[in-house]
């Protein structure tokens, strides 16, 4: 069989966007140094590369130290306030690109999933395709029909019904106004309940609302 000739194997690589570090090819399992398309630095073996197999950071199976995970923030504006990384189901704290305080895993921010402070400015009022001029949905706010809107709520709360005393009877989560006006989709109003929670929040209203409203404040103070 014909041995491959470096240009080869160097041409073949960068059809990826992958830059090859190492300067001489010697066979199919030798480790070459490489550049990833995302700048992440790596090594891989010819035979394993023909075979589909790529940049392990990228693919999220190698675990990061916290300075790489810096470093990846910054790529996009982001400022890493985290100093101690533990895994990927951690919640990071940081503050985005504008400025906004927030939280999420290296695991959601390897998903694609950035500010959800952004995602809501930029899903609300009339520059959003559900825009219906204030009417799509009454009484609610327009924003309520975005499905992946809600979803970034329950994800900020980590799936988990927010009721310090809920009484664990329902698994099925939804979305409550903490101050009952339907037409606030702010994500300070907004809180994941259980549907036994939700169903409870409908009586004694002040108390639920003080309850909640606290709630809110302590994680936006203890992020």
């Amino acid at each position: 069989m014909r041995k491959l000739t470096y240009e080869f194997v160097k041409s073949e690589m960068e059809k990826e966007g992958y830059t090859l570090l190492t300067d001489k090819y010697i066979g199919a399992f030798q480790k070459l140094k490489y550049i990833c398309s995302k700048g992440h630095g790596h090594d891989i073996n010819w035979n394993n590369f023909k075979n589909g197999y790529r940049c392990p950071y990228c693919a999220g199976q190698v675990k990061p130290d916290i300075e790489f995970i810096r470093k990846e923030f910054e790529k996009e504006g982001y400022v890493l306030l985290t100093n101690e990384y533990i895994d990927n189901k951690q919640k990071l704290d940081c503050i985005c690109l504008f400025g906004h305080d927030y939280r999420i895993s290296w695991n959601k921010w390897l998903m694609g999933r950035r500010c959800w402070v952004c995602s809501y400015i930029k899903r609300s009022g009339v520059d959003n395709s559900n825009w219906k001029g204030g009417i799509s949905c009454e009484p609610y706010c327009d924003i309520w029909i975005d499905k992946e809107y809600k979803e970034s709520i329950k994800e900020r709360d980590d799936y988990t019904c927010q009721n310090p005393y809920c009484w664990g009877t329902s698994k099925r989560l939804t979305i409550h106004h903490v101050n009952y006006v339907k037409k606030n989709c702010d994500p300070n109003n907004l809180i994941t309940l259980c549907n036994s929670c939700n169903s409870r929040a409908n009586t004694n209203r002040k108390y639920w609302q003080r309850l909640y409203d606290q709630s809110i404040q302590r994680r936006n103070y203890y992020g």
